[in-house]
């Protein structure tokens, strides 16, 4: 596979993922986080499960125990990042949130390293902390009030559904004898059952009604580009990226999202702060440093 074609399923998942993010805060004003999560995942999923059954056939849906394990970790990473990550930022705010997307990698690495004792050089950390000032710089906006605002529960449930997010991630480039396309059905088909699940139990308990036709025609546009691009199709290149240069650089390299969304806002005529340029060029050092690294060591890009 040629560089070009390597870099470009390495930061296309970013890109998608950083538009999205621009198009939340309307769709959250009509539709709550596990409704806007199941139809970024449901119809993709439903699609990807088609494919694999025509590409695949019977054997790809053989439930063994590691088929069940990847379905465990699937359910894990789903509701981590779509249940926990949003109550937890509903406790506190957006921004604390946003500082844990950099730590991620910091969490994999922790996780890897107990599980399979796999280490990593000292430039990868360095990469880690410059990400995490850009990224805290930028959604701070070098004020430090947030961190006493909210239900410190908040913190918490945030750091716990952050760290039910990497599993998936590190695991996957693990399963050799599963495909790209199985991984990902797999694991986003076990994860939408448990939304499903949750979205009737916050029904029935009033925290998340159904959103009505009104609120859905509201957000039409965003909900489309949130159910065909944004769902199953980066998750699926996100893998197979992992697969390339590894879990953790493309844990990294996902630190581009709020630069892809600091500059979309910048392109459909919002004001962006001082604080969010300079957090983007610390971004953008992390990555060109990240480049680097990924280049010497594994001469994927």
């Amino acid at each position: 596979m040629n560089h070009a074609k390597t870099l470009l399923i390495v930061v296309l998942p970013s890109i998608i993922w950083g538009i999205l993010f621009i198009m939340a805060n309307p769709i959250f004003e009509e539709v709550s986080p596990i409704y806007f999560a199941i139809v970024r995942f449901l119809p993709s999923t439903a699609v990807a499960l088609i494919i694999l059954y025509f590409v695949e056939g019977r054997t790809a849906f053989k439930v063994d125990r590691r088929f069940l394990f990847v379905m465990f970790i699937g359910a894990v990473a789903m509701i981590g990042f779509n249940v926990i990550v949003w109550i937890g930022i509903k406790l506190s705010s957006g921004v604390m949130g946003a500082i844990f997307q950099p730590i991620q990698p910091l969490f994999a690495i922790i996780v890897s390293f107990i599980l399979f004792r796999q280490k990593f050089n000292a430039l990868t950390f360095i990469t880690i902390v410059i990400a995490f000032f850009g990224v805290f710089f930028a959604a701070s906006e070098g004020n430090l009030a947030f961190l006493t605002q909210g239900d410190p529960r908040g913190f918490f449930l945030i750091f716990i559904g952050s760290f039910m997010v990497v599993f998936t991630g590190i695991y996957g480039p693990r399963f050799k004898d599963y495909s790209v396309l199985r991984f990902t059905v797999v694991t986003n088909g076990s994860g939408v059952c448990a939304l499903l699940i949750f979205a009737f139990v916050e029904n029935s308990l009033g925290f998340a009604p159904i959103p009505s036709m009104e609120n859905v025609m509201n957000v039409k546009w965003e909900l489309l580009y949130t159910g065909i691009l944004a769902g199953t199709l980066p998750n699926l290149i996100w893998y197979k990226g992992a697969k390339i240069i590894g879990a953790v650089n493309m844990m990294l390299v996902s630190n581009l999202v709020p630069v892809v969304t600091i500059s979309g806002t910048i392109l459909v005529g919002f004001g962006v702060s001082i604080f969010e340029v300079i957090g983007t060029v610390i971004i953008f050092i992390a990555m060109g440093i990240h480049y680097v690294n990924v280049q010497r060591t594994t001469h994927a890009l």
